[in-house]
Protein backbone atom coordinates (compact mmCIF):
# COMPACT_ATOMS: atom_id res chain seq x y z
CA UNK A 1 0.00 0.00 0.00
CA UNK A 2 2.84 2.41 0.87
CA UNK A 3 4.61 1.64 -2.42
CA UNK A 4 1.35 2.24 -4.28
CA UNK A 5 0.85 5.65 -2.65
CA UNK A 6 4.46 6.63 -3.31
CA UNK A 7 4.05 5.68 -6.98
CA UNK A 8 0.78 7.61 -7.20
CA UNK A 9 2.46 10.75 -5.83
CA UNK A 10 5.33 10.41 -8.29
CA UNK A 11 2.91 9.98 -11.20
CA UNK A 12 0.90 12.97 -9.99
CA UNK A 13 3.97 15.21 -9.96
CA UNK A 14 4.98 13.97 -13.42
CA UNK A 15 1.50 14.63 -14.77
CA UNK A 16 1.49 18.09 -13.23
CA UNK A 17 4.82 18.87 -14.92
CA UNK A 18 3.49 17.77 -18.29
CA UNK A 19 0.27 19.73 -17.78
CA UNK A 20 2.02 23.06 -17.18
CA UNK A 21 1.26 25.48 -20.03
CA UNK A 22 2.01 29.17 -20.58
CA UNK A 23 -1.69 29.92 -19.86
CA UNK A 24 -1.38 28.84 -16.24
CA UNK A 25 2.28 29.58 -15.50
CA UNK A 26 3.02 31.74 -12.50
CA UNK A 27 0.87 32.99 -9.65
CA UNK A 28 -0.10 36.53 -8.70
CA UNK A 29 0.48 35.62 -5.05
CA UNK A 30 3.35 33.13 -5.10
CA UNK A 31 4.45 33.25 -1.44
CA UNK A 32 2.49 32.13 1.62
CA UNK A 33 2.79 31.88 5.39
CA UNK A 34 0.34 29.51 7.03
CA UNK A 35 -0.45 27.51 10.13
CA UNK A 36 -0.96 23.79 9.56
CA UNK A 37 -2.85 21.46 11.88
CA UNK A 38 -1.78 17.79 11.75
CA UNK A 39 -0.45 16.46 8.45
CA UNK A 40 3.29 16.89 7.95
CA UNK A 41 3.33 19.31 10.94
CA UNK A 42 2.45 16.48 13.36
CA UNK A 43 0.17 18.44 15.73
CA UNK A 44 0.66 22.09 14.71
CA UNK A 45 3.24 24.06 12.73
CA UNK A 46 4.08 27.36 11.04
CA UNK A 47 5.24 27.12 7.42
CA UNK A 48 6.62 29.34 4.67
CA UNK A 49 5.79 28.34 1.08
CA UNK A 50 7.01 29.90 -2.19
CA UNK A 51 7.36 29.14 -5.89
CA UNK A 52 10.90 28.63 -7.21
CA UNK A 53 10.47 31.69 -9.45
CA UNK A 54 7.70 33.98 -10.67
CA UNK A 55 6.79 31.94 -13.77
CA UNK A 56 6.41 28.39 -12.44
CA UNK A 57 3.96 26.41 -10.33
CA UNK A 58 6.74 24.34 -8.77
CA UNK A 59 7.70 25.40 -5.27
CA UNK A 60 8.88 24.43 -1.82
CA UNK A 61 7.90 24.78 1.80
CA UNK A 62 9.77 24.75 5.11
CA UNK A 63 8.50 25.13 8.64
CA UNK A 64 8.74 24.42 12.32
CA UNK A 65 6.29 21.99 13.93
CA UNK A 66 5.39 20.53 17.31
CA UNK A 67 4.08 17.04 17.95
CA UNK A 68 2.85 15.00 20.88
CA UNK A 69 1.92 11.33 21.14
CA UNK A 70 0.87 8.89 23.88
CA UNK A 71 0.82 5.11 23.81
CA UNK A 72 -0.49 2.90 26.61
CA UNK A 73 0.01 -0.83 27.10
CA UNK A 74 -0.74 -3.62 29.54
CA UNK A 75 0.17 -3.38 33.24
CA UNK A 76 0.64 0.39 33.02
CA UNK A 77 3.34 0.49 30.33
CA UNK A 78 3.18 3.78 28.47
CA UNK A 79 5.25 6.33 26.60
CA UNK A 80 4.81 10.06 26.03
CA UNK A 81 6.59 11.62 23.05
CA UNK A 82 7.02 15.36 22.48
CA UNK A 83 9.13 16.86 19.75
CA UNK A 84 9.99 19.76 17.48
CA UNK A 85 10.61 19.06 13.82
CA UNK A 86 11.34 20.79 10.51
CA UNK A 87 9.16 19.66 7.57
CA UNK A 88 10.69 20.26 4.12
CA UNK A 89 8.72 19.71 0.92
CA UNK A 90 8.80 20.16 -2.85
CA UNK A 91 5.34 20.70 -4.33
CA UNK A 92 3.34 21.65 -7.40
CA UNK A 93 0.09 23.61 -7.78
CA UNK A 94 -2.26 22.69 -10.60
CA UNK A 95 -5.23 24.97 -11.25
CA UNK A 96 -6.15 28.65 -11.36
CA UNK A 97 -5.01 31.71 -9.44
CA UNK A 98 -7.54 30.95 -6.67
CA UNK A 99 -8.13 27.17 -6.61
CA UNK A 100 -5.45 24.53 -6.95
CA UNK A 101 -4.72 20.86 -6.54
CA UNK A 102 -1.62 20.69 -4.32
CA UNK A 103 0.77 17.73 -4.79
CA UNK A 104 4.06 17.30 -2.98
CA UNK A 105 6.64 15.05 -1.34
CA UNK A 106 8.95 15.79 1.55
CA UNK A 107 10.60 14.79 4.80
CA UNK A 108 10.37 15.85 8.43
CA UNK A 109 13.36 15.66 10.79
CA UNK A 110 13.28 16.61 14.46
CA UNK A 111 14.32 16.08 18.05
CA UNK A 112 11.88 14.13 20.22
CA UNK A 113 11.80 13.74 24.00
CA UNK A 114 10.57 10.27 25.00
CA UNK A 115 9.26 9.57 28.49
CA UNK A 116 8.74 5.84 29.03
CA UNK A 117 7.22 3.90 31.91
CA UNK A 118 8.16 0.23 31.63
CA UNK A 119 6.83 -2.48 33.96
CA UNK A 120 8.26 -5.87 34.92
CA UNK A 121 6.85 -8.80 36.90
CA UNK A 122 9.15 -10.68 39.29
CA UNK A 123 8.35 -13.79 41.35
CA UNK A 124 8.02 -13.38 45.11
CA UNK A 125 6.55 -10.76 47.47
CA UNK A 126 7.95 -7.22 47.72
CA UNK A 127 9.81 -8.03 50.95
CA UNK A 128 11.86 -10.72 49.22
CA UNK A 129 13.34 -8.33 46.64
CA UNK A 130 16.54 -6.26 46.96
CA UNK A 131 16.00 -2.68 48.17
CA UNK A 132 16.82 -1.12 44.80
CA UNK A 133 14.00 -3.18 43.24
CA UNK A 134 11.62 -2.56 46.14
CA UNK A 135 11.90 1.18 45.39
CA UNK A 136 10.28 0.53 42.00
CA UNK A 137 7.52 -1.80 43.26
CA UNK A 138 3.97 -0.65 42.48
CA UNK A 139 2.07 -3.70 43.69
CA UNK A 140 2.04 -7.40 44.37
CA UNK A 141 -0.34 -10.28 43.79
CA UNK A 142 -0.91 -13.99 43.97
CA UNK A 143 -0.62 -16.39 41.03
CA UNK A 144 -1.23 -20.19 40.91
CA UNK A 145 2.54 -20.74 41.20
CA UNK A 146 3.01 -18.25 44.05
CA UNK A 147 3.22 -14.51 44.84
CA UNK A 148 4.61 -11.94 42.42
CA UNK A 149 5.62 -8.25 42.46
CA UNK A 150 5.05 -5.64 39.74
CA UNK A 151 7.86 -3.11 39.20
CA UNK A 152 7.77 0.15 37.19
CA UNK A 153 10.75 2.09 35.81
CA UNK A 154 10.64 5.68 34.50
CA UNK A 155 13.03 6.57 31.66
CA UNK A 156 13.60 9.81 29.73
CA UNK A 157 15.68 10.23 26.61
CA UNK A 158 16.06 12.47 23.56
CA UNK A 159 16.19 10.99 20.09
CA UNK A 160 16.45 12.10 16.48
CA UNK A 161 13.28 11.21 14.57
CA UNK A 162 12.16 11.40 10.96
CA UNK A 163 9.44 10.43 8.52
CA UNK A 164 8.77 10.96 4.82
CA UNK A 165 5.42 12.34 3.72
CA UNK A 166 3.29 13.04 0.70
CA UNK A 167 0.83 15.87 0.12
CA UNK A 168 -2.45 15.58 -1.77
CA UNK A 169 -4.85 18.42 -1.12
CA UNK A 170 -6.87 21.47 -2.13
CA UNK A 171 -5.54 25.04 -1.82
CA UNK A 172 -7.68 28.18 -2.08
CA UNK A 173 -6.36 31.74 -2.14
CA UNK A 174 -8.85 34.60 -2.05
CA UNK A 175 -8.33 37.87 -3.92
CA UNK A 176 -7.36 39.55 -0.64
CA UNK A 177 -4.81 36.82 0.11
CA UNK A 178 -6.56 34.56 2.63
CA UNK A 179 -5.22 31.01 2.26
CA UNK A 180 -7.12 27.81 3.04
CA UNK A 181 -5.68 24.29 2.66
CA UNK A 182 -7.15 20.85 3.31
CA UNK A 183 -5.98 17.39 2.32
CA UNK A 184 -4.20 14.22 3.36
CA UNK A 185 -0.52 13.53 4.02
CA UNK A 186 0.56 9.89 3.49
CA UNK A 187 3.43 8.90 5.79
CA UNK A 188 6.44 6.66 5.00
CA UNK A 189 9.56 5.50 6.85
CA UNK A 190 12.28 2.83 6.76
CA UNK A 191 11.13 1.04 9.97
CA UNK A 192 14.42 1.77 11.75
CA UNK A 193 15.00 2.99 15.32
CA UNK A 194 14.67 6.69 14.34
CA UNK A 195 11.44 6.34 12.36
CA UNK A 196 8.34 8.21 13.57
CA UNK A 197 5.31 5.97 13.05
CA UNK A 198 2.17 7.81 11.94
CA UNK A 199 -1.13 6.92 10.33
CA UNK A 200 -0.80 5.92 6.68
CA UNK A 201 -3.18 8.72 5.63
CA UNK A 202 -2.90 11.69 7.99
CA UNK A 203 -5.32 14.61 7.32
CA UNK A 204 -4.32 18.27 7.52
CA UNK A 205 -5.97 21.68 7.68
CA UNK A 206 -4.23 25.00 7.04
CA UNK A 207 -4.95 28.74 7.26
CA UNK A 208 -2.71 31.63 6.36
CA UNK A 209 -1.85 34.54 4.10
CA UNK A 210 -0.64 34.67 0.49
CA UNK A 211 1.21 37.63 -1.00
Amino acid sequence: MKNYLASALALGLSAAMMAQTPAVEGLEKDKTIYMELMGASNLVGINYDARFNDHTRFGWRAGVSFGYGHDSGLFGDHSDVRGYAVPLEVNYLLGSQKNNLEIGVGASVGIYNIHERVTAILPGPIASLPQDQQAHAIGEGEAPDGPFTVLAYEQRRNALGYFFFGNIGYRHVSRKGFLFRVGVSPSFHFSDSHAIVKSLLYPYLGFGWAF
